[in-house]
């Protein structure tokens, strides 16, 4: 049976650069521990894992690497050497080169620069204490000498020597799991000095009776190391059950009586060379023509990759959260039958008893929702972590001292969301570091701290999340920014502009104060990149500053994009969606709108004045013009509908605004459909739904609709209310209401 090790890779790669991850935020960690034995432990359990992972896929330079890497953190561990800056910063580069040998796979081969790093790696070592190591960049292969200079060897002493016998005997089907047994001979070889390499040919039948898909040979090693046998067995942990693996430890070595044995005491070779060179170059070639073939795959799968190809694909579930969804789902089984058996049965004596079975439905329904949403929260601490390595390479570029602090890490957000936050972010903490910061000596003379700080901040606020960024440096100079703008083309010399507006410029595109361009900054698109992003996953940016104390870059997003509670409202005849968590309440207008200047309109409720934007004028259409479909026939007598428009007030970030609309239909929850993917971005909206009678409503996006000129009611607001710039977008996503599931499915 032909097993395919494609998925057990993948899931290597994954857990790999999660240790990855662990092992640089362990270093940078280090930096203010430097003798934390158990941070130096754990960086050391990654690196090991990572190792012994790799040489299960037959990963040999991933393995020769991390063997290195391990001799130095075993000696830093042990506190036989200090960890100084500059090796945290040689272990830094060594993170590096890992995630590169993980992306590049095995065909990739070795990294630019990783060969000079290991030797800088084992000369770090050998410099440390006088020891019969050689250096990283020598083969494992090169370790093979005889027993009598591993015993006479009268150089200073190292690391005690152990002398072990290791016999291993693969079971018949381990080639069907997809282990190569020579793979794990090299481990263990490059563990110590082989002196000693049997090969035990006994059960190999004829050639006519052999089976390509079962293992005959076993093999017995003897070999010198400083290793403990605990190491010498983790070579095989994954191979426990596929293999006899017996380690004796010897008083002195002992020469093979019989069998094949590799002898090489006064030359190098090749690890485990006894086999024909025949057999060899047939192996060779079919290790050359899978690499082929891998490369192959990769390229294909390059072409066919997105643009986020970075980002990871799977999500790791706490095993109790998918065991509450399988009850969840039972429950939801169990209403169904019994509602489809009233329906069948039905009498109206069965009435109340249907009812309760829709409703525990719905409880069931909203409950597993709640739950699947949970399942696609992660923490923004995953989010975090990785900018304390930025932080630290730019402090090293630019010879500042920057210290990063983070709070809210436990703050969730949907994944999707939490991956396309990344490079918005980076710019920020690039823009920080690199303009925001100042140099030791500038900070001096301010009576600042030599150490500038930058400080990332995640909360909940009306049912958003909030990721600041702010930093203690130099501030934003609006009069350089707002003579750069000039200078560019951006704005008029002669334009009115607050001092808010002015800062709001560094994110145009193109924009920036630097007059060279170097590799932080300068060309002007890390600012229009953190802008455009956060406006794709419906959010906002805002800004302040304050000249010589630093400055706050705060992103206010949505908690999902997913699903999300909406409280139905009527306009007119159309039907709009207001998700629920931004509505703070509604109150009637009972003549409490009135005009104030350049003829805008508030209300004041409990002498708050909070400015009004009407939606008849956002969507485009004629106030108060009712679909008998939507709204039944008033009662007679009753006052007309257009004497009880309602003011439903909602906050937008840190500001509340009043929408006029004719009625409140009811809580519901929606399902978000893209309108940027089937039609195109209209401002104002984050999407649409479906309601349950098939018709489609948009669901208004308030912060983004407040930023929009709405407000006036002067003659430039008439025009555009009726087929002007600003009603074009959303009457062309909403000409006409949607009837029908039929017509709903070609924008959802």
């Amino acid at each position: 049976m032909k097993i395919d090790l494609s998925q057990f890779r993948q899931t290597f790669m994954q857990e790999s650069a999660e240790h990855v991850e662990s092992m640089e935020a362990g270093l940078l960690a280090l930096r203010s521990a430097p003798d934390d034995v158990e941070i130096l432990n754990a960086i050391f359990r990654s690196a090991h894992s990572i190792k012994g992972g790799a040489g299960s896929f037959g990963l040999t330079h991933l393995v020769r690497f991390t063997h290195g890497l391990e001799s130095l953190l075993d000696r830093l561990r042990s506190l036989e050497m200090p960890a100084t800056a500059e090796v945290i910063s040689l272990l830094l580069q060594s993170v590096d080169v890992l995630r590169a040998m993980l992306e590049g796979g095995e065909e990739a081969g070795m990294p630019n620069g990783a060969a000079e790093l290991a030797e800088q790696i084992g000369s770090l070592c050998e410099s440390g204490a006088e020891s019969e190591e050689e250096p990283l960049g020598q083969t494992a292969s090169s370790r093979f000498a005889s027993p009598q200079d591993v015993v006479d060897d009268d150089r200073a002493p190292g690391p005690e020597l152990n002398f072990y016998q290791v016999e291993f005997r693969p079971h018949r089907e381990m080639f069907s799991s997809g282990t190569n047994p020579i793979m794990l001979l090299r481990n263990l070889a490059a563990l110590g000095t082989v002196s000693v390499c049997q090969l035990h040919a006994d059960d190999l039948p004829p050639l006519m009776q052999l089976d390509p898909a079962q293992c005959y040979l076993s093999w017995t090693v003897e070999l010198a190391s400083s290793s403990p046998e605990e190491e010498l067995r983790e070579v095989f942990e994954f191979v426990e059950h596929l293999a006899e693996v017996t380690i004796r430890r010897l008083d002195q070595p002992v020469q093979p009586v019989n069998g094949l044995a590799l002898h090489r005491p006064s030359t190098p070779g090749r690890i485990l060379e006894v086999v024909s060179p025949a057999v060899q170059e047939i192996e060779e070639s079919a290790e050359r023509r899978k690499a082929e073939e891998r490369r192959k795959v990769e390229e294909r799968r390059a072409v066919k990759k997105p643009a986020t190809a970075a980002e990871s694909s799977s999500i790791r579930v706490a095993t109790e959260k998918v065991d509450r969804l399988i009850d969840l789902v039972g429950e939801l089984v169990i209403a169904q039958v019994m509602t489809a058996q009233m329906v069948e049965d039905f009498e109206p004596s069965c009435l109340p008893k249907l009812r309760e079975a829709v409703a525990a439905m719905e409880r069931s329904t909203r409950e597993l929702h709640e739950r699947v949403m949970a399942v696609r929260m992660m923490a923004v601490g995953t989010l975090f972590q990785r900018y304390v390595r930025v932080v630290y390479d730019i402090a090293q570029s630019t010879g500042k001292q920057i210290r990063l602090e983070t709070d809210g890490e436990e703050t969730e957000i949907d994944k999707s969301m939490l991956e396309l936050l990344g490079d918005p972010l980076t710019h920020l903490i690039r823009n920080a570091a690199d303009h925001g910061i100042e140099s030791t000596e500038v900070r001096l003379a301010a009576n600042k701290p030599a150490e500038g700080l930058i400080h990332m901040r995640a909360f909940h606020r009306s049912g958003r999340i909030v990721i600041e960024i702010s930093d203690d440096g130099a501030g934003i100079d609006t009069a350089r920014v707002r003579a750069k703008a000039v200078e560019r083309g951006l704005i008029e010399e002669r334009a009115d502009l607050s001092e808010d507006q002015i800062r709001m410029l560094i994110f145009a595109p193109g924009f920036s104060t630097r007059e060279e361009v170097s590799d932080l900054s300068g060309r002007g698109v890390g600012m229009d990149v953190v802008k455009r992003n956060v406006q794709q996953l419906s959010g906002t940016v805002g800004l302040t500053s304050e000249l010589g104390s630093g400055s706050t870059v705060s992103i206010e997003l949505p908690l999902t994009l997913a699903i999300l509670e909406g409280l139905l409202i009527r306009v007119a005849d159309r039907t709009l969606v207001l998700p629920l968590l931004t509505v703070v309440e509604a109150v009637p207008c009972m003549g409490k709108i009135v005009r104030v200047a350049e003829q805008a309109e508030v209300i004041v409720i409990r002498e708050e004045s909070i400015p009004v934007l009407r939606l008849c004028r956002f969507l485009g259409v004629q106030p108060n013009v009712v679909d008998p479909e939507v709204q039944p026939v008033a009662a007679p007598g009753a006052e007309p509908a257009e004497d009880q428009p309602l003011v439903v007030v909602v906050e937008a970030g840190r500001k509340k605004i009043g929408l006029v609309v004719d009625e409140l239909l009811g809580q519901q929850q929606v399902v978000v459909k893209s309108l940027e993917k089937n039609l195109h971005k209209v401002q104002g909206l984050m999407g649409a739904t479906i309601l349950g009678d098939g018709r489609v409503a948009p669901i208004i996006d308030v912060a983004a609709l407040s930023e929009l000129n709405l407000f006036s009611i002067g003659p430039q607001a008439k025009k555009t209310s009726r087929g002007g710039p600003s009603a074009l977008p959303i009457q062309a996503a909403l000409s006409a209401p949607v009837t029908t599931r039929g017509s709903a499915r070609g924008l959802v």
